[in-house]
């Protein structure tokens, strides 16, 4: 029988962050030799402190004698300091995404500007995100490591002992992030037609995993939205040409940032890709209305290997191949038009 979960109601980054105290405190060297509970609780918090300080190339003390931990320290969302030596500094997030130069702040923060500093090797800076964002260049580029819900479902599934069945605190919590990775893995095994959002973003992540490269969001227009993926670009004469899925639609795109070069360039690759498609066994057809923005739709694939209105599960060996094919057609058709122009 499914019982209440407390997190489905208190899903705000303020409860994540009072969960992940209340669980980081229990680290303390005097919950070793607690009840049951107590040590289950104390070996789970030890792992998840290991965690970060290998993301940091360093290693956890072998004893923990007093940690310290605060919420909202200066905008800080948590703030755990050890043995009065190390500063675990965590960026907390549940699907919203670094802004405003934050956490170069935050760490400066505790180097300069907290009542006791840290150097900066003795800051650990974790950005933990139990949801979904398309990349962490950003994050790593200001210095913090990146923990996802996966890596903490890893410790959380290899600490599942009897002992524990006792918290609905922590089960609660252990339950609701599995909630969060079923929903993202569900494109494995619901049709297509079933997907929601969480679905699509793991089918982009594992097109991200297949093609090393790429990113995806939610793309806002008048007509709705949707969950877009974009990536297999190639830039030539200062324009960029690059594949988007718009879910299940295949759109061939082109980033031109001089406005009076849009309608030429469109018409040119529009042509081209048209012509050159029945090569690599592909058809290709006009957009319903070509834009004239900076970014336009030029071409789109015909193609039902990802059909929202199917009842059947995406054959991912397909989208293999068809992302491959696609990556050799948008090259062969940059390659065709440097060619042309430069004869």
């Amino acid at each position: 029988m499914t019982t209440p979960n407390l997190f489905k109601f208190a899903t705000s980054e303020l409860s994540q962050d009072a969960f992940i105290c209340w669980l980081l405190s229990w680290a303390k060297k005097d919950y070793e030799i607690g009840s049951d509970k107590q040590k289950a609780l104390n070996k789970i918090a030890i792992r998840i402190l290991a965690l970060f300080f290998t993301k940091a190339n360093k290693i956890l003390p072998s004893d923990i004698d007093t940690i310290v931990v605060r919420r909202q320290v200066s905008n800080i969302d948590i703030l755990c300091i050890i043995n009065d030596t190390y500063c675990v500094l965590i960026e907390d997030k549940v699907g919203s995404i670094q802004h405003s130069n934050q956490l170069v702040r935050y760490k400066q923060f505790m180097m300069n500007g907290h009542d006791i500093t840290f150097s900066e090797d003795k800051v650990i800076a974790i950005y933990l995100q139990t949801h979904d964002q398309s990349n962490y260049k950003t994050v790593t580029k200001d210095g913090f490591y990146p923990v996802i819900r996966r890596e903490l479902l890893d410790i959380f599934e290899n600490e599942q002992v009897e002992a524990l069945k006792n918290s609905d605190i922590y089960t609660n919590f252990y339950d609701y992030l599995q909630s969060i990775e079923d929903a993202v893995q569900s494109f494995k095994y619901l049709p297509v037609s079933e997907w929601g959002h969480k679905a699509w973003i793991g089918f982009f992540q594992y097109l991200q995993s297949q093609l090393g490269e790429g990113n995806w969001g939610y793309v806002a227009n008048p007509s709705g939205g949707f969950m877009g993926f974009w990536g297999l670009g190639r830039r030539v004469d200062d324009l960029d040409i690059y594949l988007q899925l718009e879910q299940d639609k295949v759109c061939f795109k082109m980033c031109v940032p001089q406005k009076e070069n849009r309608s030429k360039f469109r018409k040119k690759f529009y042509k081209l890709f048209v012509a050159e498609a029945s090569n690599f066994d592909l058809k290709v057809t006009k957009p319903k209305r070509f834009g004239s923005g900076r970014h336009m739709t030029f071409a789109v694939l015909d193609t039902d290997i990802i059909n929202t209105n199917s009842m059947n599960l995406v054959k991912l060996e397909d989208v293999n191949i068809l992302l491959e094919d696609l990556r050799k057609f948008i090259n062969h058709g940059v390659d065709k038009y440097e060619k042309q122009n430069n004869s």
